[in-house]
């Protein structure tokens, strides 16, 4: 028994810490300010209507402001390692905004940890500072554009989300990749359509010191079973995708 009542205290603590690193988001409020919780930052604001009642909705993406997740390299660098989260939130016709949808899952991390580990980050399609670029709506549609750097290379994914059966699904991604080492060159596109259960796509693979060209191109249709939803997204779930089904 003794035991027993050890192993359900330790469990409690567990559920416990994982409650206090969670952040209690109001469901409604009449503020975009609101669903900021103290001691973040708003890094985007982006409106534009989601779910076809002609009222401006807001996508929110917004980052810790904690002196704790700011380190120093040897080099006197200072990198902000910060968490980020995406709230999405639906105006009504009372002006009242409602919480919809948010990630605070690390999908999007900073673009100080990203560029430390080689992760996406929201990026914008211009490659400068203004990461409202990096999130658009278009057609009810819901669109994330990440980047992540290597040595010699690059990976551009761009998410689309619709607001259908309750919750933001991935409908569409569309992929880049290109990486070039000491004898070839490597140019990947792909395009995969949830809705439609397709896959399109090239691989381009050029020799750096040859004519040498390779072109591959790529339509199938797949067989789609999983539901992608923005909650619950991980920053390594574009990467599973592909894996998935590119084979």
């Amino acid at each position: 028994m003794k035991k027993k009542g050890l192993f359900f205290s330790f469990l409690l603590f567990i559920v416990c810490s994982f409650s206090l690193l969670a952040e209690n988001f109001p469901q409604k409020a009449s503020k975009v300010e609101d669903f900021i919780p103290k001691g973040w930052k708003s890094v985007v604001v982006k409106k534009g209507d989601l779910n076809k009642d002609k009222i401006d909705d807001v996508v929110l993406v917004i980052q810790k402001d904690d002196a704790k997740n700011f380190e120093k390299s040897e080099d006197n660098t200072i990198f902000n390692y910060n968490p980020m989260a995406i709230l999405v939130l639906f105006k009504d016709k009372n002006s009242q905004y409602n919480l919809i949808s948010k990630n605070e899952n690390g999908f999007i991390v900073s673009k100080d940890k990203a560029l430390v580990e080689q992760l996406e980050t929201l990026s914008s399609p211009d490659l400068d500072d203004d990461l409202s670029k990096s999130i658009s709506i278009k057609n009810d549609t819901l669109r994330l554009l990440t980047r992540s750097e290597y040595v010699k290379g690059a990976r551009v994914t761009e998410y689309i989300f619709r607001y259908q059966n309750n919750k933001f699904e991935l409908i569409g991604l569309e992929y880049k990749y290109w990486h070039t080492s000491t004898d070839y060159a490597v140019d990947i596109a792909y395009s995969i359509n949830f809705s439609t259960k397709k896959l399109i796509g090239t691989k381009d693979i050029s020799g750096v010191r040859t004519d040498e060209t390779k072109v591959e191109k790529v339509e199938k249709n797949i067989d789609v079973k999983d539901k992608y939803i923005l909650d619950t997204m991980a920053q390594d779930t574009g990467i599973k995708i592909l894996e998935k089904y590119d084979n």
